[in-house]
């Protein structure tokens, strides 16, 4: 078995027993409240939204009623989550986009990419999201958790900003070349939320230990005699 795939097949087993349940993961819940949590998980922890979300989604349910939502109004309601003012204003933009749209008879839920471009959603994250969830395209919820497991199993090296690191963001896209794409991202990130953490990682206790890169650096293994590796990806 090659590393990618044990890598897929270990997580996915994981994921089965351990998944976070988030009401974004829901099944069925529109393109708009997809769109907007993606945008609320922006550098915030996902526990942190999942408190505020229904709070938000109650005031704002649809875009008809974020589109009547003032700049101060968003700003307000933006506080609880960090970076009021920003995410307020570009909330307010992408509204406006819409409620333009829909003066012109061109109205459609799905978000066009040039929309979240032109009110600052432009991130590789977002991008990836708009992708993954509204085209269905294979595509990594690359952000610094996801390369930090990546990272670590695959090619321990110095921290790169996950914008400008090509290697990362290439491997990203290798992993999740998969039917199961979503629910891998998903595995992903739950994974680097709850065991291989930022901070005291449970290496140990870890189900990727076996073929992880950085620990058997930290345990003195010579990765190139592949010692039980080889016996695993072989059966």
């Amino acid at each position: 078995m090659r590393k990618q795939d044990y890598f897929r097949e270990v997580l996915l087993q994981w994921f089965e027993k351990n998944r976070r349940s988030f009401p974004w993961r829901e099944e069925g819940i529109g393109y708009y409240k997809t769109i907007i949590s993606e945008i609320l998980l922006q550098r915030t922890k996902a526990e942190t939204v999942a408190k505020y979300y229904a709070f938000f989604f109650e005031k704002y349910p649809h875009w008809d009623a974020l589109m009547g939502a003032t700049l101060v109004e968003l700003e307000d309601m933006m506080k609880p989550l960090g970076l009021h003012r920003q995410r307020a204003t570009r909330l307010y933009t992408l509204a406006q986009g819409m409620k333009k749209r829909l003066a012109t008879r061109e109205y459609t839920p799905k978000i066009k990419p040039a929309e979240l471009q032109e009110a600052g959603f432009s991130g590789l994250y977002l991008r990836n999201a708009y992708e993954l969830f509204i085209l269905n395209k294979r595509k990594p919820l690359l952000d610094v958790n996801m390369s930090r497991l990546l990272k670590r199993y695959f090619s321990p090296g110095e921290y790169v900003d996950v914008r400008h690191d090509k290697a990362i963001q290439s491997m990203a896209n290798q992993i999740v070349q998969t039917k199961d794409c979503k629910t891998l991202n998903w595995a992903i990130l739950d994974y680097a939320a709850t065991v291989c953490t930022a901070k005291a990682p449970a290496c140990n206790n870890c189900q990727l230990n076996v073929a992880c890169t950085e620990f058997s650096r930290k345990k003195g293994y010579n990765p190139r005699k592949k010692w039980i590796i080889t016996a695993i990806y072989e059966q």
